[in-house]
């Protein structure tokens, strides 16, 4: 760009030049060519500085500053004690988000999600207006950051908004609202943007609420999302019913 720049800066001088020695004769028609063409080559550099504008500012729209590795990490001195971490907020169970998107807020959307204190990872499902997802983030005590990847689920829910994208989600604890609140991104061939976003535990799952050793309604359970019994199946089920119990009485169990 500045090459071009440049260029039309050397047309510029160079039809001075002319205009300057012409003296009459044919020189001042020439010269006049010359200042036709520096505001042809004026009005060109206008349009590609306007393009390159425009471009940066869809490049960016819908894209984060920072990858969710590096936001996470990244503290102020509001939300960051290095010498105490905060587990309190990373609950696995359900949670509920709102997102604002057209000029107004869309949900709350309660899913689930599942907190990995060893890996410091997050997984989740779920579905809103848009379609199915699955969630996959990481998050930091030190920081009280979570950064999430939603990925939708092509074919599900809204065929015109649904394009099988990741939404990237930035979010950092807010303890006054007691929810975690950030942005969402989305980059597509067909829209780039991004908003305020919102999300609020909602409670826990039913397997973490009922030990599964405990006999006080004559049976237990087995299962959840957090404690599959086999791969990809999350179902809670009955594991055993006790004898003599009301529930040994229930003939559909």
């Amino acid at each position: 760009m500045h090459i071009i720049y440049r260029g039309f800066f050397l047309v510029i001088c160079f039809g001075i030049a002319i205009e300057c020695q012409g003296g009459g004769g044919g020189g001042g028609s020439f010269s006049g060519g010359v200042i036709a063409l520096s505001i042809v080559g004026g009005i060109i550099g206008l349009g590609l500085l306007i393009f390159g504008v425009n471009y940066g500012i869809n490049y960016w729209k819908g894209r984060p500053s920072q990858t969710n590795v590096v936001f996470i990490k990244n503290h102020t001195t509001e939300n960051c004690n290095p010498e105490k971490s905060d587990m309190s907020m990373f609950k696995s169970g359900h949670w509920k988000s709102q997102y604002f998107q057209y000029g107004k807020w869309h949900g709350p959307c309660r899913f689930s999600l599942t907190f990995d204190t060893n890996s410091m990872t997050v997984k989740g499902t779920g579905s809103d207006n848009i379609g199915k997802f699955t969630i996959n983030g990481i998050y930091s005590p030190e920081t009280s950051r979570l950064g999430l990847s939603k990925k939708y689920q092509l074919g599900t829910g809204n065929k015109t908004e649904n394009l099988g994208h990741t939404v990237t989600i930035q979010l950092t604890w807010n303890d006054t609202n007691n929810q975690f609140e950030g942005k969402w991104y989305v980059q597509t061939n067909k829209y780039h943007g991004d908003d305020k976003f919102q999300l609020k535990f909602d409670g826990q799952h039913l397997s973490t609420n009922l030990n599964s050793d405990d006999k006080s309604l004559g049976f237990t359970i087995s299962g959840g999302i957090d404690k599959p019994v086999l791969n990809h199946f999350t179902s809670i089920i009955i594991s055993h019913i006790y004898e003599n119990t009301l529930a040994d009485g229930v003939e559909q169990l």
